[in-house]
C-alpha cells in the first residue's frame, strides 16, 4: 500500500471517533454520564461490581458516595487474582493481556487490558489523528516515525497464562487501523527486537535515512529524539535528510519542557505539538490543533478531578487557573482510580499536565515534591538535562545533575530556593540534610534513559523528571563535582 492511500485510509478510519468527540463536547456532562452508566451496567456482575453493588447505582452522586477512591496499592490484591487466572474480577468481560509499567518509582504495576479499555484508547487516538490530518495536509504525502524501543518483557506471561506487554504502540489501535498504520511507518516494528537501546537507535536511524518522504515524527520524550539525532551522518542536519517533515509530536509539559529549546534548534521552523496526557492505565487528554492545551478525553473514560480543597468535580465543573488531581473510571475495571497526575485548567476545555502529585522525596522529613522542584527549575530558567535526586551521605543531601560548567553556582541557587519550603528548610536547620551538591554530567539524557531501563521502563516511554526518589543516581549518571 502506498503512503498516500495508507494515510487517507487512516484518516477515514478515525472520522467516527472525531465525530463522537465533537458531539460530546456540546454537552460534556451528558457524555460522561453515559460512559459511567455503561461502565456500571457492563461490570455489575464482576466481583468488584458486586462488592459495591454497581447494579443499584443510578447516578453520579451515588457512584461517588458508594465507590471509594483507590490507588494501585488498593487494587493490587484484585489484580493479583487476575494474574493468577481468575475471571470476572474487576470487569465482567475477559482480560486480554496486562501491560507492565514501573511508574515513577516502586515495584512494577500490572494494568489489565480489556476490549473496552482498548476501544477507549482508540477513541482518543482517533480523535487526535483525524485532527492532525485535517490541519496538516502535508502528512498525506509521506511516511511517519513513531518511537520504538527494545521490548523489555517479550514472551512474559502471568501465572494464570495472560500475556504481558504490547509489542508496539500500534496495538492500541483496531486491527484494521493497525494494518493501515504499518503501511505508512518509516521504521518497521521488528526493530523492537534489537538487543539493546543503542542497537535500536542505530537501526532506527538507518531506516530513517532511507526514508526521504518522512513527514511526521512522534515520540514521547523529546530527549529520546534529540539523542536519536546524535546518530545522524556526519555533517548532515535533519533538514538535509527530511526536507518535507511537517510536524513533531512529543511531551512538552512538565519536566519535558526543558528539552524543547534543543529540539527547536535541531528542527527549526517545524511545528511541535504537545502530547496529550496518557498513562498506561488510561488517557486523560487529547491534543487538538489550535487549542491552548489538550482537551479532556470525554469519550474515553469517566473523569473526575480533585481540587486543592478536596472537593471532587466533574469535567464541566472545572475552574480556569485551578489545579486538580485526575481520577479515572476505565473499561479496564479501574473504578475511581487516582492517577496522581496533577493538571491545570488553562481555558475552558483545555487542561495541561503539571506534574506528579505522588512523586515526593522524603529522606528526613523534607517532603520535596516534583511540582515544587519543577517550579524552582523554571524560576531559574534551566534548560537541557537537569535533575535532583537524593544521596545517602553523612548527612544525606540532594545532588543536582546538570550539563553546565556553572554547576556549583546553580546548585547554590537551587539550594536557596528549596529553602523556601518549610520542611526542607527545617531539615537543613537541624543538620539532618546537607546542602545541594552540583554535579556536572555529560550525555545526561542518554544515561538517564539507560538508568530508567535498568529500573524496568522502556526507553521510548521514559518521562523526563525534575526529581527522582531513588538513591544511586550518582553511580548511574556519573559526573564531576567539587569535593
Amino acid at each position: 500500500m502506498q503512503p498516500l492511500a495508507g494515510n487517507v485510509l487512516w484518516m477515514l478510519s478515525s472520522l467516527s471517533a472525531s465525530r463522537r468527540f465533537r458531539q460530546a463536547r456540546r454537552c460534556p456532562r451528558r457524555a460522561q454520564e453515559k460512559i459511567l452508566a455503561s461502565f456500571l451496567r457492563n461490570n455489575a456482575g464482576s466481583a468488584y461490581g458486586r462488592k459495591y453493588d454497581y447494579a443499584s447505582i443510578a447516578s453520579v452522586e451515588e457512584f461517588q458516595k458508594r465507590v471509594p477512591l483507590v490507588t494501585y496499592e488498593d487494587l493490587e490484591p484484585w489484580i493479583r487474582r487476575i494474574t493468577e487466572g481468575e475471571h470476572g474480577v474487576l470487569t465482567s468481560e475477559p482480560v486480554l493481556m496486562l501491560e507492565k509499567t514501573s511508574g515513577s518509582s516502586g515495584a512494577a504495576k500490572y494494568i489489565p487490558y480489556t476490549a473496552s479499555l482498548r476501544r477507549e484508547f482508540q477513541n482518543a487516538v482517533g480523535t487526535w489523528i483525524y485532527d492532525l490530518y485535517r490541519n496538516h495536509k502535508g502528512l498525506y504525502g509521506g511516511r511517519q516515525y513513531w518511537s520504538i524501543s527494545p521490548a523489555i518483557h517479550e514472551g512474559e506471561v502471568t501465572p494464570g497464562g495472560l500475556p504481558v506487554g504490547f509489542a508496539d504502540d500500534a496495538e492500541y489501535l483496531s486491527p484494521f487501523a493497525q494494518r493501515v498504520v504499518r503501511s505508512v511507518m518509516a521504521v518497521p516494528s521488528s526493530i523492537a527486537g534489537a538487543i539493546d537501546m543503542e542497537s535500536c537507535r542505530k537501526r532506527t536511524m538507518e531506516a530513517l535515512i532511507e526514508c526521504r518522504d518522512l513527514r511526521f515524527l512522534s515520540v514521547w520524550n523529546p530527549s529520546f529524539l534529540t539523542t536519536l539525532m546524535g546518530h545522524l551522518p556526519a555533517g548532515k542536519q535533519p533538514s538535509d535528510l527530511w526536507p518535507k517533515l511537517s510536524l513533531i509530536s512529543c511531551w512538552t509539559d512538565g519536566a519535558a519542557s526543558r528539552f524543547l529549546p534543543e529540539l527547536e534548534s535541531l528542527f527549526p521552523g517545524i511545528p511541535i505539538q504537545g502530547k496529550g496526557l496518557l498513562a498506561t492505565e488510561g488517557v486523560v487528554t487529547v491534543p487538538l490543533v489550535g487549542s491552548s492545551a489538550p482537551a479532556p478525553a470525554i469519550t474515553s473514560h469517566f473523569l473526575e478531578f480533585i481540587g486543592d480543597d478536596g472537593r471532587v468535580r466533574l469535567v464541566d465543573e472545572l475552574e480556569e487557573g485551578k489545579r486538580y488531581t485526575v481520577v479515572q473510571t476505565t473499561g479496564g475495571g479501574f473504578a475511581r482510580y487516582r492517577l496522581d497526575d496533577q493538571v491545570e485548567v488553562i481555558a475552558p476545555g483545555a487542561i495541561r499536565f503539571v506534574g506528579r502529585n505522588g512523586n515526593v522525596s522524603d529522606l528526613c522529613g523534607e517532603k520535596l515534591s516534583e511540582t515544587f522542584v519543577g517550579a524552582t527549575f523554571q524560576q531559574l530558567e534551566l534548560s537541557g538535562f537537569v535533575m535532583l535526586a537524593p544521596q545517602w551521605d553523612k548527612p544525606p543531601r540532594y545532588n543536582l545533575f546538570i550539563e553546565t560548567d556553572r554547576f556549583e553556582e546553580i546548585a547554590a541557587e537551587v539550594e536557596g530556593l528549596l529553602r523556601r519550603s518549610f520542611h526542607y528548610n527545617h531539615c537543613r536547620n537541624l543538620g539532618q540534610l546537607g546542602p545541594v551538591r552540583g554535579i556536572r554530567v555529560t550525555e545526561g539524557d542518554q544515561r538517564y534513559i539507560t538508568g530508567c531501563e535498568a529500573l524496568g521502563q522502556k526507553g521510548g516511554d521514559v518521562k523526563p523528571a525534575h526529581l527522582r526518589q531513588e538513591l544511586g543516581w550518582l553511580e548511574i549518571l556519573g559526573g564531576s563535582y567539587a569535593r
